[in-house]
């Protein structure tokens, strides 16, 4: 049975190649993947649960060119129906390590250094420790393999953007739809379903981190809290973050939204720091240090407003991403795990997020970019200022 892939077979390969080159670069041999959303990207897996308690993933020889797909056996006929793999490693999950650690004896694999993925949300921390400790006691010398997939990752194929120019135009058009449904007396909880609802009817899928919605008198201090019961009110100012995906590439959008009357404080913050993603846009060129953008958009933003209202400006990578985050492993401050530049095929989002507690207001927006030969591209076509719902 042909597994049903998102991508072409080749576009696959291709991303192995480029992962084996990336490799050879770090002087690893072999590569155990246990990041789900770098084993969607080499092999269009995904599943609704991982477990903790057993290694879901894939291993890569830099001296082969197959992809082997590790796993408990009950996911054997998703595996087979919905990966690509050339070869499978599937386990009890009583027996996991041991079958994994022979495996890797069998296939040559322990006579060279062997990279494991420490940052990722499952399985757990004691049992990716338990793995390295068993492969290096057969043997192998156990490197670090973060972020090698995770870099090639970051400069998206045509086929990627495909994906990405789709998302955007499904969260754009959720987000017009907002002034159409949203009415008093709605909870936030509604908002947040309804803003999903209009995606999944455009073909959209339910993305890495939950849709946030967040208005009233303390919406100021509630960014990243989640849609609450409370009904939103005339007179209250409401936040809206959401991302459009397509075969789990992520396109973020936010906008701020005034429920029955102007905010004039509100509107007057995003009358100034909706600018600046224009001067990042015109400020910054290929091969520019990802810092480049914070420093323009900070200089820009503190011209009016002092920290005391700034909750952040900044952004990281955005792509392919599973729950519980959309988050990339470069940041635009390049202050992270990693430095980066800006390469054609970059994607980031970007966030300029103020608030005035006093006047229990927030006042921001996100937008995502994309860096092309010839220059930054701001995805979004929703005006950025402030939205006054009638």
């Amino acid at each position: 049975m042909d597994p049903e892939l998102r991508f072409p077979e080749s576009e696959y390969r291709e991303r192995a190649r480029r992962v084996r080159d990336e490799m050879a670069r770090r002087s690893i041999d072999v590569l155990l993947v246990l990041s789900p959303p770098n084993l969607c990207y080499l092999t269009g897996f995904e599943s609704v649960w991982y477990p903790s308690r057993a290694p879901v993933g894939c291993v890569l020889a830099r001296s082969g060119d197959t992809v082997v797909f590790v796993d408990y056996e009950r996911h054997a006929s998703l595996v087979e129906a919905t990966a690509l793999a050339d070869d499978a490693i599937f386990y009890r999950y009583e027996t996991a390590i041991d079958t994994l650690v022979e495996a890797f004896r069998v296939r040559g694999w322990l006579d060279g250094t062997v990279g494991i993925e420490w940052h990722t949300a499952t399985p757990s921390g004691p049992l990716v420790q338990e793995i390295a400790r068993r492969l290096g006691e057969a043997g192998a010398t156990v490197v670090a393999g973060d972020w090698t997939v995770d870099r090639v990752r970051l400069v998206k194929s045509a086929a990627e953007l495909e994906r990405v120019e789709r998302a955007s135009a499904i969260v754009d058009a959720a987000f017009q739809a907002i002034p159409g449904f949203v009415r008093p007396g709605m909870s936030e909880l509604e908002i947040a379903a309804r803003i999903d609802l209009e995606m999944a009817e455009r073909g959209g899928e339910e993305p890495a981190v939950r849709t946030m919605v967040s208005a009233g008198p303390a919406v100021w201090c509630r960014t990243h809290g989640a849609p609450s019961r409370r009904p939103v009110e005339r007179g209250d100012v409401m936040y809206v973050d959401a991302c459009g995906v397509v075969d789990r590439y992520h396109v973020d959008v936010c906008r701020t939204y005034a429920i029955g009357a102007d905010s004039p404080r509100a509107r007057e913050i995003l009358d100034h720091t909706a600018q600046s993603v224009e001067l990042v846009r015109r400020g910054v060129t290929v091969g520019d240090s990802l810092d480049v953008a914070v420093q323009i958009a900070e200089q820009h933003v503190h011209e009016r407003f002092g920290s005391e209202h700034v909750w952040w400006i900044g952004g990281y990578a955005l792509g392919i991403a599973l729950p519980p985050s959309w988050v990339g492993h470069v940041y635009l401050s390049n202050d992270s795990y990693e430095a980066f530049s800006w390469e054609p095929g970059y994607l980031t989002n970007y966030e300029n997020i103020l608030f005035d507690r006093e006047r229990q207001v927030t006042a921001s927006y996100m937008e995502t970019l994309l860096m092309t030969p010839n220059g930054i591209r701001i995805l979004s076509q929703v005006p950025r200022g402030l939205t006054v719902i009638e």
